[in-house]
């Protein structure tokens, strides 16, 4: 029995040996959904960590919760990359500088960052004027790195490359929806630069990468349900670029909460006749 056991794993393995050679594309697909596989291990196995410190540090004798809280208008800047940001928040901040840039609404497609920690950056897309999804790409450097640096702030078109590149026909493999990738073009010293899916900085090489989660509290700040969201904006998107409507994407910097909270406290100081 035991013999026979041995000999139907032994035929198992080599029936599977055998599969992937013959196909070696399936080893591409199994290694994209490893990939964010692995992400989700590491979100929730953060997300855990952080519910059992929660639980011994909570004391019955503890004040609550809303007491000494600061209210969200006196949230410090450096807090914002520590936890998933208040959309709210932000909007606000973001809705007293429209004198000076330009409303979200005016905008086919936004990007606030608001978080850099020096190797991933966190940001809000915005699309139509409405939050759609949040971003994450690489750092900020004041001179390129290539594959480790984000692309400068700007207002850039919205494409589709019409070329099958080898990303390219991954994702075709992958989702029967996927065409082309869009990409966002006119970038000085920058190209093939795309929206595409990832979880942390080293999904990205320039690109933006979109998701319906943010982790910004682990040690290394990540993004999840991100298959979700791109799937979400490519069919929303990319029947507008193919159909060739101009499209065009504007990203800001974190100082845009800067002179935000400055245009904030200026306004405030000045009395009211």
């Amino acid at each position: 029995m035991k013999r026979f056991a041995g000999l139907l794993l032994l035929a198992l393995v080599i029936l599977t040996v055998a599969f992937f050679i013959y196909n070696p594309q399936v080893i591409e697909n199994i290694w994209m959904w490893l990939v964010g596989f692995i992400g989700y291990i590491i979100y929730f196995l953060n997300k855990g960590a952080d519910s059992i410190k929660n639980l011994f540090k909570k004391s019955p004798f503890s004040e609550s919760p809303d007491k000494g809280k600061e209210s969200s208008d006196k949230v410090p800047l450096t807090q914002l990359g520590n936890k998933e940001p208040d959309l709210a928040h932000l909007e606000s901040l973001f809705n007293k500088i429209q004198g000076e840039e330009e409303s979200l609404s005016q905008t086919d497609l936004t990007v606030l960052r608001y978080t850099d920690d020096g190797k991933t950056t966190l940001g809000l897309l915005y699309v139509d004027g409405r939050f759609f999804a949040y971003t994450l790409e690489d750092t900020h450097r004041d001179e390129k790195i290539s594959g480790n640096t984000r692309i400068p702030e700007g207002r850039y078109p919205l494409s589709f490359n019409p070329n099958l590149t080898e990303l390219t026909q991954r994702y075709r493999n992958r989702f029967p929806w996927f065409e082309y990738h869009i990409e966002i073009q006119n970038i000085p010293n920058y190209d093939l630069v795309y929206i595409h899916i990832g979880n942390t900085h080293q999904d990205t090489r320039g690109c933006i990468l979109l998701a319906d989660g943010v982790n910004a509290a682990s040690a290394e700040k990540m993004v999840t349900h991100s298959q979700k969201a791109y799937e979400r904006f490519y069919q929303s998107i990319y029947p507008r670029v193919s159909s060739n409507t101009p499209l065009s994407i504007r990203i800001l910097n974190e100082d845009w909460i800067k002179k935000a909270y400055i245009k904030s406290t200026t306004s405030q100081a000045i009395p009211q006749t």
